[in-house]
Protein backbone atom coordinates (compact mmCIF):
# COMPACT_ATOMS: atom_id res chain seq x y z
CA UNK A 1 0.00 0.00 0.00
CA UNK A 2 1.68 3.35 -0.98
CA UNK A 3 2.00 6.02 1.81
CA UNK A 4 -1.03 8.29 0.03
CA UNK A 5 -3.27 5.02 0.93
CA UNK A 6 -2.16 5.21 4.21
CA UNK A 7 -2.47 8.62 4.84
CA UNK A 8 -6.28 8.05 3.31
CA UNK A 9 -6.81 5.64 5.60
CA UNK A 10 -5.41 7.27 8.86
CA UNK A 11 -7.18 10.23 7.88
CA UNK A 12 -10.81 8.09 7.48
CA UNK A 13 -9.92 6.04 10.69
CA UNK A 14 -8.78 9.09 13.17
CA UNK A 15 -11.74 11.04 11.66
CA UNK A 16 -14.59 7.96 12.34
CA UNK A 17 -12.90 7.00 15.37
CA UNK A 18 -13.04 10.49 16.96
CA UNK A 19 -16.74 11.10 15.31
CA UNK A 20 -17.58 7.29 17.44
CA UNK A 21 -16.08 8.59 20.59
CA UNK A 22 -17.75 12.07 20.79
CA UNK A 23 -21.12 10.26 20.06
CA UNK A 24 -20.81 7.92 22.64
CA UNK A 25 -19.60 10.02 25.50
CA UNK A 26 -23.03 12.07 24.88
CA UNK A 27 -24.62 8.51 26.30
CA UNK A 28 -22.72 8.34 29.45
CA UNK A 29 -25.29 8.80 31.70
CA UNK A 30 -25.46 12.14 34.32
CA UNK A 31 -25.02 11.09 37.53
CA UNK A 32 -28.32 10.42 39.17
CA UNK A 33 -30.32 9.98 36.09
CA UNK A 34 -32.66 7.41 36.27
CA UNK A 35 -32.38 4.07 34.48
CA UNK A 36 -34.61 5.49 31.45
CA UNK A 37 -32.19 8.35 30.74
CA UNK A 38 -31.39 8.92 26.95
CA UNK A 39 -29.31 11.56 25.40
CA UNK A 40 -31.17 14.35 23.66
CA UNK A 41 -30.94 14.70 19.78
CA UNK A 42 -29.34 18.03 19.91
CA UNK A 43 -26.46 16.47 22.33
CA UNK A 44 -25.99 14.04 19.78
CA UNK A 45 -25.46 16.27 16.92
CA UNK A 46 -23.47 18.59 18.86
CA UNK A 47 -21.18 15.86 20.19
CA UNK A 48 -20.80 15.18 15.98
CA UNK A 49 -19.62 18.75 15.36
CA UNK A 50 -16.29 18.82 17.29
CA UNK A 51 -14.44 16.33 15.14
CA UNK A 52 -15.98 17.12 11.90
CA UNK A 53 -14.92 20.97 13.01
CA UNK A 54 -11.34 19.92 13.00
CA UNK A 55 -11.25 17.72 10.05
CA UNK A 56 -12.94 20.88 7.81
CA UNK A 57 -10.48 23.77 10.01
CA UNK A 58 -7.20 21.35 9.03
CA UNK A 59 -8.45 21.21 5.48
CA UNK A 60 -8.70 25.08 4.75
CA UNK A 61 -5.80 25.60 6.83
CA UNK A 62 -3.69 23.17 4.42
CA UNK A 63 -5.22 22.70 0.91
CA UNK A 64 -6.72 26.46 0.34
CA UNK A 65 -4.09 28.39 -1.92
CA UNK A 66 -4.41 31.80 -0.08
CA UNK A 67 -3.43 35.12 -1.55
CA UNK A 68 0.19 36.55 -0.27
CA UNK A 69 0.15 39.50 1.82
CA UNK A 70 -0.04 39.97 5.60
CA UNK A 71 -4.00 40.61 5.78
CA UNK A 72 -4.54 37.08 4.32
CA UNK A 73 -2.24 35.72 6.72
CA UNK A 74 -4.18 37.22 9.61
CA UNK A 75 -7.65 36.21 8.07
CA UNK A 76 -6.19 32.58 7.79
CA UNK A 77 -4.69 32.11 11.45
CA UNK A 78 -6.96 35.15 13.31
CA UNK A 79 -9.84 32.70 11.86
CA UNK A 80 -9.59 29.63 11.53
CA UNK A 81 -7.51 28.42 14.42
CA UNK A 82 -9.44 29.25 16.81
CA UNK A 83 -11.76 27.38 15.49
CA UNK A 84 -9.69 24.41 15.06
CA UNK A 85 -8.28 24.89 18.67
CA UNK A 86 -11.66 25.05 20.49
CA UNK A 87 -13.46 22.13 18.60
CA UNK A 88 -10.17 20.39 18.95
CA UNK A 89 -10.62 20.97 22.61
CA UNK A 90 -13.79 19.89 23.50
CA UNK A 91 -13.42 16.69 21.36
CA UNK A 92 -10.30 15.74 23.60
CA UNK A 93 -12.48 16.26 26.73
CA UNK A 94 -15.40 14.33 24.94
CA UNK A 95 -13.05 11.60 23.97
CA UNK A 96 -10.44 12.15 27.62
CA UNK A 97 -14.19 12.06 29.47
CA UNK A 98 -14.88 8.77 27.99
CA UNK A 99 -11.61 7.46 28.56
CA UNK A 100 -11.83 7.74 32.23
CA UNK A 101 -15.53 6.46 32.09
CA UNK A 102 -14.44 2.91 30.58
CA UNK A 103 -11.83 2.81 33.62
CA UNK A 104 -8.98 3.64 31.79
CA UNK A 105 -5.90 5.03 33.59
CA UNK A 106 -4.89 8.35 33.89
CA UNK A 107 -1.94 8.59 31.45
CA UNK A 108 -4.12 6.38 28.73
CA UNK A 109 -7.37 9.63 29.58
CA UNK A 110 -4.85 11.86 29.09
CA UNK A 111 -3.02 10.65 26.07
CA UNK A 112 -5.43 8.67 23.97
CA UNK A 113 -7.61 11.33 23.07
CA UNK A 114 -4.19 12.76 20.84
CA UNK A 115 -3.48 9.60 19.41
CA UNK A 116 -7.64 9.40 18.12
CA UNK A 117 -7.44 13.26 16.97
CA UNK A 118 -3.73 13.67 15.92
CA UNK A 119 -4.15 11.25 13.51
CA UNK A 120 -6.96 12.29 11.40
CA UNK A 121 -5.01 15.90 11.59
CA UNK A 122 -1.33 14.49 10.73
CA UNK A 123 -2.85 12.32 7.90
CA UNK A 124 -4.60 14.86 6.22
CA UNK A 125 -1.30 16.73 6.62
CA UNK A 126 0.14 13.82 5.21
CA UNK A 127 -2.21 13.61 2.00
CA UNK A 128 -1.35 17.75 1.76
CA UNK A 129 2.74 16.87 1.53
CA UNK A 130 2.19 13.65 -1.01
CA UNK A 131 0.32 16.24 -3.43
CA UNK A 132 2.26 18.73 -4.27
CA UNK A 133 0.03 22.58 -4.89
CA UNK A 134 -0.43 23.54 -7.86
CA UNK A 135 0.30 27.07 -8.44
CA UNK A 136 -2.78 29.66 -8.26
CA UNK A 137 -4.17 31.07 -11.19
CA UNK A 138 -4.02 35.09 -11.44
CA UNK A 139 -7.22 36.96 -11.12
CA UNK A 140 -6.63 39.01 -14.03
CA UNK A 141 -5.98 37.20 -17.40
CA UNK A 142 -3.03 39.14 -19.19
CA UNK A 143 -3.46 39.80 -22.91
CA UNK A 144 -1.81 37.55 -25.58
CA UNK A 145 1.38 38.99 -27.03
CA UNK A 146 0.33 40.45 -30.46
CA UNK A 147 0.94 37.79 -33.41
CA UNK A 148 4.28 37.61 -34.79
CA UNK A 149 3.62 39.00 -38.87
CA UNK A 150 3.47 36.40 -41.67
CA UNK A 151 7.24 35.65 -43.02
CA UNK A 152 7.75 36.87 -46.82
CA UNK A 153 8.72 34.44 -48.92
CA UNK A 154 12.97 35.54 -49.72
CA UNK A 155 13.98 35.90 -53.35
CA UNK A 156 16.26 33.43 -53.83
CA UNK A 157 17.38 34.10 -57.77
CA UNK A 158 20.23 36.80 -57.89
CA UNK A 159 19.74 39.51 -60.32
CA UNK A 160 16.48 38.65 -61.04
CA UNK A 161 13.44 41.25 -61.05
CA UNK A 162 10.64 39.98 -59.49
CA UNK A 163 7.59 40.49 -61.67
CA UNK A 164 5.47 43.76 -61.46
CA UNK A 165 8.10 45.43 -60.22
CA UNK A 166 9.38 48.54 -62.73
CA UNK A 167 13.26 49.66 -62.50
Amino acid sequence: MTGRAWAYLGTALGGLGSLAANVAHCYIPPTGAPASWRPEVGAVLSAMFWPIAVFIAVEILVRTVWPAGWWWRLARFAGLLPVALVAAVVSYRHLSGLFRHYGEDPLTATLGPLAVDGLMVMAAAALLAAHPRTPKAPDVEEPLPEPLPEPRPALHVVGAIPSGVVR
